[in-house]
């Protein structure tokens, strides 16, 4: 994704790849740095623990 402000395309960058794809590929409008960090932040808490999850041992 393209941003025109260059603080929201540095956030962008720094996001993990999964969750620049997935910010991509959701389609959402995305308007403001808030928003995007917001974003950014809920998802790579998500990809986190979904990673912690998968690598817990009964």
């Amino acid at each position: 994704m393209k941003y025109e402000d260059p603080k929201m395309e540095a956030y962008f960058k720094s996001l993990p790849g999964a969750v620049q794809n997935y910010i991509n590929q959701s389609g959402i409008d995305i308007c403001s740095l808030g928003d995007l960090t917001l974003i950014g932040e809920h998802f790579t808490n998500n990809q986190r623990d979904d990673t912690s999850a998968t690598n817990r041992t009964p």
